[in-house]
């Protein structure tokens, strides 16, 4: 089994022949070589002197058999950075990268730049000039989404409440992923209808903005269950009951630099409130042994605003409490648009396209978007909107003090849509849109950035 592969930074020399990197892969999990900086030249006659990064000498390319002594030969540029596998592996192209040897090659990992290594076209690697230095590090692997993520065990109890008693939520239970939607190929985890605009601080001469974007699609894994028993809170006279559901959550890249890598975990649960009278005793028998119905004298329900929460619990350390409601609709709900852009800020990065940090402008600028064009596909006949805020009630929102410093949550809003597509007999889509409003510090002072996520799932047959 492979042993782990440490992610390393490597510099290559221009003037050497093959470098070891002293990684050995056995052929089960894949690495990824990404260029990071340096620059160097193969012939300081070309491209007028000037040295050029891995991707190689621009418009110089190799081609023809009377070329063999450069480790790629076929059309490819000189001075591009070349890898191979074990000594007598085929050299295959990295350039600038990102490039990945994939799973079933063995040996040691080496580079060098594509040049007359065996100096049969003039000086060979002697006039060569400079370094590059390269990031490796393994490939992700996809993660197992067969299992659901969080499982209760079978137990037979008087206190477990009917399923009906969840009210919406036990159209929840069960296991969430992205999967396509009807026969349009589109939906799963290599084109899901999600989006993520994450804001972030950072204080560095290639961010004048004093922020960044690290912007993407995902795909995730969400996993309801109904908790065993009913959560009661007792007031005195009256007491109010919590049908509960836990959830547990994992979010994947689906594409770009880091795809398939886990980018988000979160754990939590709703409860649906409701009113009742308080019962006698421990246990609703008074003082008496056994399990009993019997109430307080005078019991009297309380009555409160909201009866939905969602709790939730991130590891960067928040928790979230927000109150909110639920109504039942028709036909497809109305998906507003988001709100994304700071204020008083330059947001030229959230309109610029860039393979990195914003590869969707559009969802970018309406995240809901990608929820809307999920409709479009797969429009339910009914549905259940559910949603809460930090600001409703007695809600709030902790951070540790690093985030309080650095990236204080502010305030929570999340809406889910329980879709049907039969007429509201069963619910097996969700859709659902977050705004998390994160401080960022900027001069003078700190400023709202909405952090906005969206998806559109599909319940697992069980």
């Amino acid at each position: 089994m492979q042993q782990s592969i440490q992610p390393v930074a490597i510099t290559v020399q221009a003037n050497q022949a093959w470098q070891s990197t002293g990684i050995t892969l056995d052929g089960s999990v894949g690495v990824t070589i990404a260029y990071q900086k340096g620059l160097w030249t193969a012939d300081p006659t070309t491209n007028n002197g000037e040295p050029y990064d891995a991707k190689g000498c621009p418009g110089y390319k190799i081609n023809g058999s009377q070329f063999s002594s450069y480790p790629l030969h076929d059309n490819q540029l000189e001075g591009a950075l070349v890898g191979r596998v074990g000594d007598s592996g085929t050299p295959f192209l990295i350039g600038d990268g990102p490039t990945t040897v994939p799973q079933g090659q063995k040996g040691t990992l080496s580079f060098v730049i594509n040049d007359d290594l065996a100096h049969q076209h003039g000086n060979g690697l002697k006039d060569n000039q400079g370094s590059v230095t390269v990031y490796v590090y393994p490939a992700n692997t996809a993660p197992d989404l067969s299992a659901p993520l969080v499982v209760d065990p079978p137990q037979t109890a008087p206190g477990i409440p009917n399923a009906t008693l969840l009210g919406p939520l036990q159209h929840l239970l069960g296991t969430w992923t992205n999967q396509p939607l009807g026969s349009s190929g589109k939906g799963g985890t290599d084109a899901p209808f999600s989006y993520n605009v994450m804001p972030l601080p950072q204080k560095d001469p290639t961010s004048p903005q004093n922020y960044i974007l690290k912007n993407s699609s995902y795909y995730e894994e969400l996993t309801f269950t109904a908790i065993h028993g009913p959560v009661l809170n007792r007031g005195g006279i009256g007491a109010q009951v919590a049908y509960t559901v836990f959830y547990s959550q994992r979010v994947y890249f689906a594409d770009g630099q880091n795809k398939d890598a886990l980018v988000h975990a979160e754990n939590g649960s709703l409860l649906l409130l409701g009113d009742i009278k308080q019962q006698l005793g421990p246990y609703g028998n008074g003082n008496l042994p056994g399990l009993g119905n019997q109430t307080v004298a005078d019991s009297v329900p309380p009555t409160q605003e909201f009866n939905l929460v969602k709790q939730v619990a991130v590891p960067h350390g928040n928790s979230i409490l927000a109150l909110g409601s639920y109504t039942y609709g028709s036909g497809a709900p109305t998906i507003p648009t988001a709100v994304v852009l700071p204020t008083n800020v330059d947001t030229t990065p959230y309109r610029t396209l860039s393979q990195v940090t914003n590869p969707n402008p559009t969802y970018t600028l309406n995240p809901n978007q990608a929820l809307v064009d999920a409709l479009e596909i797969q429009a339910p006949d009914a549905y259940i909107k559910l949603t809460v805020s930090s600001t409703n009630g007695k809600g709030a929102v902790t951070n540790i003090g690093f985030e309080q410093q650095h990236a204080n949550v502010a305030s929570y809003d999340f809406t889910y849509w329980l879709e049907s597509l039969d007429g509201g007999v069963s619910y097996t889509q969700l859709q659902y849109s977050q705004t998390i409003s994160l401080q960022l510090p900027m001069s003078g002072g700190s400023v709202p950035f909405p952090h906005v996520t969206v998806n559109t799932l599909t319940k697992k047959s069980s």
